[in-house]
């Protein structure tokens, strides 16, 4: 299942909290092809405190999944999907 976040953090923040092992794609709220980074939900650069006391979910929209094959299947609606170099979530895609 797939779930969208937009200027909810703690929605957010919640989910990865009950999804260690899943998936987010960061985006833009207007969905354009530009940028689509997927990271692990365990990724320090999606997570905790946001820095400077922003926001996680109202400059980018967080699409959140346990299935890395349907949040690839989401983004072919948008554009290309890049993989976080720090978190490195690989390219197979499962269920």
């Amino acid at each position: 299942m797939i779930i969208e976040f937009v200027n909810d953090d703690g929605g957010y923040l919640a989910w990865l909290r009950d999804h260690p092992t899943g998936y987010v794609l960061n985006c833009e709220p207007n969905r354009k092809p530009t940028y689509l980074m997927l990271h692990r939900a365990r990724c320090w650069t999606i997570s905790g405190e946001p820095s400077s006391g922003r926001s996680w979910t109202s400059i980018y929209q967080k699409v959140c999944s346990d299935s890395r094959g349907e949040l690839d299947r989401w983004a072919t609606q948008v554009g290309q999907v890049s993989a976080c170099g720090i978190c490195v979530p690989g390219t197979s895609i499962d269920g």
